[in-house]
Protein backbone atom coordinates (compact mmCIF):
# COMPACT_ATOMS: atom_id res chain seq x y z
CA UNK A 1 0.00 0.00 0.00
CA UNK A 2 2.75 2.48 0.96
CA UNK A 3 4.92 2.13 -2.37
CA UNK A 4 1.66 2.27 -4.08
CA UNK A 5 1.33 5.67 -2.65
CA UNK A 6 4.67 6.66 -2.90
CA UNK A 7 4.78 5.48 -6.84
CA UNK A 8 1.85 7.91 -7.25
CA UNK A 9 3.05 10.95 -5.57
CA UNK A 10 6.49 10.23 -7.12
CA UNK A 11 4.73 11.06 -10.55
CA UNK A 12 2.50 13.46 -9.25
CA UNK A 13 4.85 15.60 -8.16
CA UNK A 14 7.20 14.84 -11.04
CA UNK A 15 4.42 15.91 -13.53
CA UNK A 16 3.91 18.93 -11.79
CA UNK A 17 7.11 19.65 -12.41
CA UNK A 18 7.39 19.15 -16.19
CA UNK A 19 10.01 16.63 -15.85
CA UNK A 20 10.40 13.50 -17.67
CA UNK A 21 11.19 9.61 -16.02
CA UNK A 22 14.80 10.89 -17.46
CA UNK A 23 15.20 14.10 -15.86
CA UNK A 24 14.54 13.16 -12.25
CA UNK A 25 16.97 10.00 -12.62
CA UNK A 26 19.56 12.96 -13.31
CA UNK A 27 18.44 15.09 -10.60
CA UNK A 28 18.83 11.94 -8.18
CA UNK A 29 21.58 10.16 -10.11
CA UNK A 30 19.41 6.94 -10.47
CA UNK A 31 18.29 4.99 -13.49
CA UNK A 32 14.99 5.96 -15.46
CA UNK A 33 14.08 2.62 -14.81
CA UNK A 34 14.35 2.89 -10.94
CA UNK A 35 11.97 5.71 -11.54
CA UNK A 36 9.80 3.75 -13.12
CA UNK A 37 10.11 1.05 -10.65
CA UNK A 38 9.15 3.54 -7.68
CA UNK A 39 5.99 4.93 -10.16
CA UNK A 40 4.75 1.36 -10.27
CA UNK A 41 5.38 0.31 -6.83
CA UNK A 42 7.41 -2.81 -7.51
CA UNK A 43 10.22 -1.06 -5.93
CA UNK A 44 10.94 2.30 -3.52
CA UNK A 45 13.92 4.34 -2.96
CA UNK A 46 16.11 3.88 -0.17
CA UNK A 47 15.94 7.04 2.65
CA UNK A 48 18.57 9.04 0.86
CA UNK A 49 16.44 9.60 -1.95
CA UNK A 50 12.95 9.72 0.00
CA UNK A 51 14.59 13.33 1.57
CA UNK A 52 16.14 13.96 -2.11
CA UNK A 53 13.33 13.59 -3.43
CA UNK A 54 10.77 15.59 -0.65
CA UNK A 55 13.56 18.20 -0.99
CA UNK A 56 13.15 18.91 -5.02
CA UNK A 57 9.36 18.25 -4.40
CA UNK A 58 9.10 20.91 -1.89
CA UNK A 59 7.01 18.57 0.26
CA UNK A 60 7.74 17.10 3.29
CA UNK A 61 8.73 13.15 3.96
CA UNK A 62 5.03 12.86 5.77
CA UNK A 63 3.64 14.00 2.57
CA UNK A 64 5.44 12.20 0.27
CA UNK A 65 4.92 9.01 1.71
CA UNK A 66 1.04 8.68 2.99
CA UNK A 67 -0.39 11.16 1.10
CA UNK A 68 -2.29 14.47 0.50
CA UNK A 69 -2.18 16.48 3.59
CA UNK A 70 -4.81 17.92 3.06
CA UNK A 71 -6.94 14.57 2.97
CA UNK A 72 -5.52 13.51 6.01
CA UNK A 73 -6.76 17.38 7.27
CA UNK A 74 -10.13 16.76 6.68
CA UNK A 75 -10.19 13.60 7.80
CA UNK A 76 -8.99 14.23 11.32
CA UNK A 77 -11.54 17.43 11.02
CA UNK A 78 -14.26 15.58 10.24
CA UNK A 79 -13.99 13.23 12.79
CA UNK A 80 -15.09 13.56 16.26
CA UNK A 81 -12.44 14.32 19.09
CA UNK A 82 -14.99 16.09 21.58
CA UNK A 83 -14.09 15.09 25.73
CA UNK A 84 -16.66 13.17 27.14
CA UNK A 85 -17.55 14.26 30.49
CA UNK A 86 -17.71 12.03 33.73
CA UNK A 87 -21.31 12.18 33.19
CA UNK A 88 -21.50 10.99 29.41
CA UNK A 89 -19.12 8.46 30.64
CA UNK A 90 -21.47 7.14 33.22
CA UNK A 91 -24.41 6.73 30.65
CA UNK A 92 -22.56 4.96 28.10
CA UNK A 93 -21.37 2.89 30.75
CA UNK A 94 -23.98 2.47 33.64
CA UNK A 95 -24.96 -1.01 32.61
CA UNK A 96 -21.47 -2.26 33.91
CA UNK A 97 -20.72 0.74 36.66
CA UNK A 98 -23.73 0.11 38.40
CA UNK A 99 -23.34 -3.05 39.24
CA UNK A 100 -19.42 -2.96 40.12
CA UNK A 101 -20.45 0.20 42.16
CA UNK A 102 -23.38 -1.76 43.81
CA UNK A 103 -20.44 -4.97 44.74
CA UNK A 104 -17.89 -2.44 46.27
CA UNK A 105 -20.57 -0.68 48.48
CA UNK A 106 -21.83 -4.43 49.88
CA UNK A 107 -18.24 -5.50 50.19
CA UNK A 108 -17.15 -2.79 52.40
CA UNK A 109 -20.46 -2.92 54.78
CA UNK A 110 -19.47 -6.51 54.88
CA UNK A 111 -16.01 -6.62 55.99
CA UNK A 112 -16.69 -3.07 57.88
CA UNK A 113 -20.13 -3.47 59.05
Amino acid sequence: MVNMVLGQRIKEEREKLGWTQDRLAEELHVSRQAISKWEVGSAYPDIERLVQLSDLFAVSLDSLIKGDERLQKKIVIGSNHDQMNFWGFMNLNSSVILPVAVLIFVAVIVIFG
